[in-house]
């Protein structure tokens, strides 16, 4: 090798020595600069007015999602500033600087001249949640009289959409963390570490190479659901007016695939605004639907005919009984709902009618552990494992016992106590073709990162009953709905599968009200191979007596707008 190459390898070695001393230089006066003495250069760099907030707060976002796979924000972050004043600095015109806040955004009079009053302090807040636009406004128009701050908040874009399905952030002591709903549901995922407002890439990346690295930590991420803001949007418009129209307790409804458990829309009145919740009741931050157990009605007598089918209790094409209009159990006399009797009935018209006499006459012929067998299969004594808090358990202690009473009382939805959600578990497995699913709110998570969860239920259920039996529970309710109203509610193209409930409602007490009721309702649809089950009810509706009148025409009006919001082919 000459001398001159020699020369030339040197010289290339030292020039490669220097770039990564000094690339070593600098990263290290980053780590410097950003990490160990970020706040110190920061508070240099802050400007007059505009103080920053550091630790700001972060969290996750909730997603809706579309048909057409675009996402709607539910719960996600907005920015802007908070305003602050210094009373023992003060000396300027209150009035005037009232004035001058106000009308640029609403500011409450007597917490702004309260703070001011406090000259004992340096710092009060007298305003939150402030848009960036009129924070840039009180900086121009207000100088350093007051401050502002840097600020993330909460927000719910549909203000109140689906609320106790989401639930909501709040202070509990001093932690400040979701509360009811997903919020509380998926804490662990949405939560984020103290984060700087100016944390920078560098500074993130080093953030989430720790995340990732601790077995210990649930990752970060988003959580998108399986709400479709269309149809949860449009439902709750059906339930608000079921409740206003009949001045009801409650009311509250689930659009629920049956095959995947995908719930598509979950709602409840009262409800609450997730924006701004600090005057409403606290009992509308639980969720009805899941947290609540009520005795059912007429809606479990589908349930009961499907079981004494598949067990070969009955014979559903020979089955006939004499309707007297009532029947005595022991020392109970059981009655239909308007007494009357029918004279010869077979199992169709037990369903038609909803006769409780030809349910406790189906009843009696199902040997009692097999009763209490196919309730565990339905998963009436076992909660559904839904993805929201403080499901409620089933109260179906009757189903321990051995006298008649109960179990006749439990085959027309008497007698046993479930959740609405619960007892949707039960009806997907009639259109199911026999097969519960796991109802579910969220689909996916995606992680900060990178990586994502996606949920899938669709080997999760139990065979309750056979498809023979579906198929054939699911002839008899089309039959049913094509009959409510002397056929004025079917739909003519479309089959669908149905059955109304009315129930007496518990007195704590004892014994049941003569005056209110719980009126229910359920539907799936194209009956044999059903995309949605909905599901209805309103408890102690006002001056009306059942669920024919209350919950068929919100079902048909939602079914409608779900045959057209996704172009269901007719299949009849």
């Amino acid at each position: 090798m000459k001398g001159e190459d020699k020369k030339f390898i040197l010289r290339m070695r030292v020039v490669f020595a220097a770039v990564i001393f000094v690339g070593f230089v600098l990263i290290a006066n980053l780590f410097y600069i950003q990490i160990s003495n970020g706040s110190r250069f920061r508070a240099q760099a802050d400007g007059q007015y505009v103080v920053a907030t550091y630790n700001s707060f972060e969290r996750g976002s909730i997603f809706f999602e579309e048909r057409d796979g675009s996402r709607i924000t539910a719960a996600g972050q907005k920015s802007g500033y908070k305003l602050s004043v210094n009373p023992e600095e003060f000396t300027g015109d209150r009035e005037e600087l009232f004035n001058t806040v106000n009308d640029i955004t609403p500011l409450d009079r007597d917490r702004f001249f309260d703070a001011l009053d406090r000259k004992d302090r340096t710092y009060v807040e007298v305003l939150n949640h402030i848009s960036k636009e009129d924070g840039e406004t009180i900086k121009e128009q207000v100088g350093s009289a007051l401050q502002l701050h840097a600020e993330k908040w909460r927000v719910y874009p549909l203000s109140g959409a689906a609320a106790q399905v989401l639930g909501f952030i709040g202070y509990q002591g001093d932690e400040y963390a979701g509360r009811y709903g997903l919020e509380r549901q998926y804490e662990d995922t949405l939560k984020r570490e103290d984060v700087d407002l100016y944390t920078n890439f560098f500074a993130r990346t080093f953030h989430n190479v720790q995340n990732f690295v601790d077995p210990e930590k649930v990752p970060e991420g988003d959580v998108i659901t399986t709400i479709d803001p269309q149809i949860q949007l449009f439902f709750e418009q059906q339930l608000e007016s079921i409740q206003t129209d009949w001045r009801s307790e409650s009311t509250g409804g689930v659009i629920i695939n049956p095959h995947t458990g995908d719930i598509y829309a979950m709602g409840a009145f009262p409800r609450f605004d997730n924006n701004n919740f600090s005057d409403a009741s606290i009992s509308t931050f639980k969720n009805p639907l899941v947290e609540n157990v009520y005795e059912m009605g007429s809606i479990m007598k589908p349930v009961i005919v499907s079981l004494a089918i598949d067990s070969d209790s009955i014979n559903p094409d020979t089955l006939e009984y004499y309707d007297t209009g009532s029947v005595d159990v022991g020392i109970a006399t059981i009655k239909n709902f308007d007494g009357r009797g029918r004279g010869w009935v077979d199992t169709q018209e037990i369903l038609n009618q909803s006769l409780n006499t030809g349910m406790v006459y189906i009843a009696s012929h199902i040997p009692k552990p097999t009763f209490r067998d196919y309730f565990d299969r339905f998963g009436m004594t076992t909660p559904t494992g839904i993805d929201l808090p403080n499901e409620a358990r089933s109260l179906a202690t009757n189903l321990s016992s051995n006298r008649d009473i109960e179990f006749a009382n439990m085959s027309f939805g008497q007698g046993i106590a479930v959740s609405p959600i619960t007892m949707v578990r039960a009806l997907s497995a009639l259109a199911n073709g026999g097969m519960t699913s796991t109802p579910h709110v969220v689909k996916k998570i995606e992680y900060t990162n990178g990586f994502s969860k996606t949920f899938d239920y669709t080997e999760s259920g139990r065979q309750a009953i056979s498809k023979e039996t579906s198929e054939e529970i699911s002839r008899m309710l089309v039959n049913v709905f094509d009959a409510y109203r002397d056929g004025q509610v079917k739909l003519p193209d479309y089959s669908i599968a149905a059955k109304t409930g009315t129930a007496q409602i518990s007195n704590p007490a004892g014994g049941y009200y003569s005056d209110r009721n719980l009126h229910s309702f359920f539907g799936y649809f194209p009956a044999y191979d059903p995309q949605f089950l909905v599901f209805l009810y309103t408890v102690y509706p006002k001056g009306i007596k059942y669920a024919s009148q209350t919950l068929i025409d919100p079902f048909k009006e939602t079914t409608k707008y779900l045959v057209n919001y996704y172009n269901i082919p007719p299949d009849r």
